[in-house]
């Protein structure tokens, strides 16, 4: 056999071993991305509770997750009992039948006028963010604060994990289909923040902090953990890995971001939810549907709403 030919038959045979090892791996399950350890925390396992107090009429408090993964909205034969027997239902953002919230003024998110994007984060950043930006179709304005763009590419979702969400975009979140229901079904429909108030705790967020979230949502744009099974955590009710995933999320940032964004975005809101509860139960029974994050530890609703004297029970 000439060289040609014996090289081109070594050249064949590498190739198909080289086929034949890729579809192998392609069909070996994938190795499960490290998770943080599930922690101890009160609440920790559950989707809906009943709250009962001297004063009070029964009411419920259902942990919702914000998205349209049909997973989701099939919910819960309990919860579907507790909505349906409530007189008001609450959610955690008011909101008014047939009319959009009034948009935010865009310029309320423009850096002031001796500032720029690029100037606080760096130009290596702001390089690599343009560079994220423009794969997606779009370029990033040099006039607006880090933390719109830190929220574009995920926020505090997807910085560092991305899930298991299918969700789809032709239905609507859990929590606006439990509000449709609600109006349907003719009940006081109540929220616990507008949607001004929402936007303000990201808004006002300290500008040093605006920026460390920026950096480190796109210096680990391409090194997130894929796949990370949080939605059947919450199809689970498995409160607390939820619960670890947000703490190991925080761990990424510096001690003060991290206290920032937890008292910003879970525990100051925890405590507007919990004081709003108390006089919608006194008038009847209520059924409060909002983030399952809010719900666990030792600063969730729950725990905060058994501090005060109620009687937390879980239902499923």
């Amino acid at each position: 056999m000439r060289f040609a030919e014996f090289f081109s038959s070594r050249l064949s045979t590498l190739w198909v071993a080289l086929v034949v090892v890729l579809a192998v791996a392609a069909c070996a399950p994938r190795e499960p991305i490290p998770l943080p350890e599930r922690p101890s925390i009160p609440f920790g396992e559950g989707r809906i509770w009943k709250v009962e107090g001297d004063d009070t009429a029964p009411s419920y408090v259902f942990g919702t997750y914000h998205i349209s993964d049909p997973r989701v909205l099939d919910i819960p034969d309990a919860a579907e009992r507790a909505f349906r027997n409530a007189e008001i239902a609450v959610f955690e953002y008011k909101k008014e039948r047939g009319k959009d919230p009034d948009p935010i003024d865009r310029d309320l998110t423009k850096l002031p006028s001796d500032m720029t994007l690029k100037g606080l984060v760096g130009a290596g950043t702001y390089g690599r963010l343009k560079s994220i930006m423009e794969s997606r179709g779009y370029r990033p304005r040099n006039d607006v604060k880090p933390w719109v763009f830190w929220r574009y590419l995920g926020g505090y979702r997807g910085t560092f994990y991305t899930t298991d969400d299918e969700s789809d975009p032709t239905r609507p979140v859990l929590d606006d289909w439990l509000r449709e229901r609600a109006w349907d079904a003719g009940k006081r429909v109540e929220g616990f923040e507008t949607w001004e108030e929402g936007f303000a705790k990201f808004n006002t967020i300290p500008m040093d902090i605006q920026v460390e979230l920026l950096r480190g949502a796109v210096e680990n744009y391409y090194n997130r953990r894929e796949g990370a099974p949080t939605v059947q955590f919450y199809l689970d009710g498995d409160l607390a890995m939820l619960h670890g995933l947000w703490e190991e999320r925080m761990s990424r940032y510096s001690a003060e971001a991290a206290e920032t964004l937890t008292f910003r975005i879970i525990t100051n809101r925890n405590r507007i939810m919990a004081d709003g509860m108390e006089p919608l139960m006194r008038e009847a029974s209520t059924f409060v549907a909002v983030g399952a994050g809010h719900l666990s530890g030792e600063d969730g609703i729950l725990r905060m709403l058994e501090r005060r004297g109620y009687r937390v029970t879980r239902v499923h």
